[in-house]
């Protein structure tokens, strides 16, 4: 049960609702009322409850008073099928009113920063009326009662975390009305939404435990057929070979030395075994150099990092799963505006790979004597095909005006950030490590690039200095909230401050997003594109810190080496992220924001970053317990499978219409995805790798 009282300032309460009556946010309300047997709910075009068949739930009254629960039951075998059809995210909630006023409910969501409620619906006085409400997080609801000449005058002021498909009541009469006090009633136990994610979960590891348990069946009859082959040919099989070279003879061929045969098979069983027993006793070695602190041996023939492949293909499943719809679950969406959640980790972790990979590609250029012209004109092409194959994945989804089109977008934003880091790396890249053995030598790593942090640092400079020394008509200097109706819609066209303003001058409000995921919560009208111009800057820093990761793996051979320096990175860049944003979601200097790609949101997921890659290198590449399969297959084909997944993201077998419900979206968003990662198995098999 929870309960509401009339806050502690009434007046200031009433002149808030006022200022939504009389001076109101000039803007369309996303949720239209929809008129249902009589009660009205959110949602325009939905179908009403009698018109679809809706089990009853079991209702238990714990929190009623005899006569309210006599009452329900009366209304729910009368009326309970007259009602709004429930919708996923949304509860209903009954209003059963005995006064003989009329009472405007006000609501709003929790997560819309200093935003003023709004008006939701009306239920008449002396009436029973039921309203579908959100349930994705906690709404503040007020009731107020409606004076003569149109007055509000509050008196129930609640915040509330309704349950998916929960049943509430509230009962209004004039003892509540005088006393400031509601009650609200759950009179059913819907299920817990979460649940299905624990059980795909549990079901995908169950099929990658069958599979690995298919495959060490698979393996040792591998063995055993070997060893049955190595029998064949040993010399007590007498009778057997003189039958093959009589055969043999009787074909015209010369009979074959078969006792050479034997030993040589001999030889190479005895080479396997030999190869075996080293590569036991190197992975064994290593183990044991990481836990005493020593430096790795280097083998003669170089391994690929499987830790960076499992990383990039990590990223890649969890983009394909969150653009798939990641089940209709708000926590796989991006943030409304302040704040982290998962799907805010993948695209920067992607840029963040990209720079550790450049390491590689740069020294094995240099190496090869590739003059840095040569590797400045590869660099422009990948650039330029990167930034031409975004425009074009930009336009997949139907005919679009060229008036119109959008120019920024994921891979414009790798094709920037990936040229200007190039082209650092082109100028400062060195070939060889010829500093082993200086006094500062732990530190080569970052002293032998100072210019490059130099550049590095100014760039991030000039992003701040634009973000908050910028003036932007109409708005405040460094202002950098969602605009909108937050702070009572002072700000309404103000939306990212500079980083709008720098779209708009350069690009045109045409050829940004128009659909911004804060546009529902914060009713803005202006579109606002999260891979606009002022994010670049902070994209081209992290993929620099992606590169200081992968510098690391080049100047240090030694695991405890490459280890301490990477969690020292994390420590550092999640420090100076948390120092930014206060550790709170609206309060710091700079919040953590994916929309504008603010300092602190890069530097978050660069130290998120680097412990994750800090765990892989450990488990698959120092310690060898697991191979970063399937997330391999992904990583290593990674351009092929973000271009697909756009580009078939509605086509069957990858897609079809269900009912939305969690549970049901949450097992056809999953198949997509594992869709995705059939394919990369089947590439992968066929030796097919795709790079630009």
């Amino acid at each position: 049960m929870s309960e509401c009282s009339t806050p502690d300032k009434p007046s200031k309460a009433r002149a808030n609702i006022k200022f939504l009556l009389i001076q109101p946010v000039n803007i369309e309300l996303s949720h239209a009322l929809t008129v249902c047997g009589g009660n009205r709910g959110f949602h325009g075009n939905k179908r009403c409850a009698n018109d679809i068949s809706t089990p009853m739930a079991k209702v238990h009254f714990s929190n009623a008073t005899e006569e309210e629960a006599q009452w329900i039951k009366a209304y729910n075998r009368l009326q309970g099928t007259n009602r709004p059809a429930f919708q996923m995210d949304n509860a209903w909630l009954t209003i059963n009113s005995s006064v003989h006023f009329d009472i405007t409910i006000f609501s709003q969501d929790t997560d819309c920063y200093k935003c003023p409620l709004l008006e939701t619906d009306f239920a008449p006085g002396k009436e029973t009326t039921t309203i579908l409400i959100p349930s994705v997080r906690p709404m503040v609801v007020k009731l107020a009662k409606v004076m003569p000449g149109n007055h509000l005058e509050p008196f129930c002021n609640m915040t509330h975390h309704f349950l998916e498909r929960g049943d509430y009541w509230m009962f209004v009469n004039y003892t509540s009305y005088s006393d400031g006090y509601c009650k609200i009633l759950r009179i059913n136990n819907p299920p817990d939404n979460n649940y299905p994610i624990l059980y795909v979960f549990g079901g995908l590891l169950g099929v990658a435990i069958f599979w690995s348990f298919i495959k060490f069946i698979y393996r040792n009859r591998s063995q055993k057929s070997a060893c049955c082959k190595k029998a064949a040919v040993s010399p007590n099989r007498e009778p057997a070979e003189h039958s093959t070279e009589l055969a043999e003879a009787a074909n015209g061929e010369e009979p074959k030395d078969i006792e050479k045969e034997n030993d040589l098979n001999e030889e190479k069983v005895q080479e396997k075994d030999t190869e075996k027993a080293k590569d036991i006793e190197e992975i064994k070695k290593e183990t044991a150099d990481v836990a005493n602190g020593d430096k790795a041996v280097e083998t003669k023939k170089k391994k690929r990092l499987h830790s960076l492949d499992t990383l990039r293909g990590i990223a890649i499943i969890l983009m394909v799963f969150v653009n798939y719809g990641g089940g209709g679950y708000y926590f796989f969406e991006h943030a409304q505006w302040n704040g982290l959640t998962l799907a805010d980790l993948v695209f920067p972790w992607f840029i963040f790979i990209m720079g550790t990979a450049m390491n590689f590609s740069f020294r094995g250029l240099l190496r090869r004597k590739v003059s840095r012209c040569k590797i400045l004109l590869k660099v422009l092409r990948r650039a330029i095909i990167l930034f031409a194959l975004g425009i074009w994945l930009n336009t997949a989804w139907g005919p679009v005006e060229l008036n119109n089109i959008r120019i920024p977008g994921v891979l414009q934003r790798f094709s920037l950030t990936y040229f200007f880091v190039a082209l650092m790396e082109t100028v400062f890249a060195r070939a060889e490590d010829k500093h082993k053995t200086a006094p500062w030598a732990a530190f080569r790593d970052i002293f032998l690039y100072w210019p490059e942090w130099l550049l590095n640092f100014a760039i991030l400079a000039v992003h701040l200095g634009i973000t908050f020394a910028l003036p932007v008509p109409g708005c405040p200097t460094g202002y950098l909230g969602p605009g909108g109706i937050s702070e009572n819609g002072l700000y309404f066209n103000c939306t990212g401050g500079a980083a709008q303003y720098v779209d708009r001058l350069v690009l045109g409000e045409n050829h940004i997003y128009q659909h911004p995921t804060f546009k529902e919560i914060y009713k803005t009208t202006r579109p606002y594109d999260p891979e606009g111009i002022l994010g670049i800057p902070t994209s081209i820093f992290l993929c620099f810190l992606g590169v200081q990761s992968g510098r690391i793996l080049m100047t240090f051979t030694g695991h405890r080496e490459r280890i301490f320096r990477w969690i020292i990175w994390a420590v550092i860049t999640g420090a100076i992220a948390v120092a930014l944003c206060k550790a709170s979601v609206n309060d710091g200097v700079i919040p953590i924001n994916k929309n504008l790609w603010s300092t602190s949101f890069i530097l978050i997921n660069a130290s998120f970053a680097f412990i994750l890659l800090t765990i892989l290198y450990i488990f698959i590449d120092v310690l060898g317990w697991w191979s970063g399969r399937p997330f391999t297959y992904t990583g290593m084909n990674s351009i092929v499978i973000y271009c697909a997944h756009n580009i078939f993201a509605n086509y069957f077998p990858i897609n079809w219409t269900i009912e939305k419900i969690h549970w049901k979206l949450l097992l056809l968003d999953t198949w997509g995805t594992a869709f995705w990662v059939i394919v990369a198995f089947i590439l992968y098999k066929k030796k097919i790798f795709v790079s630009l």
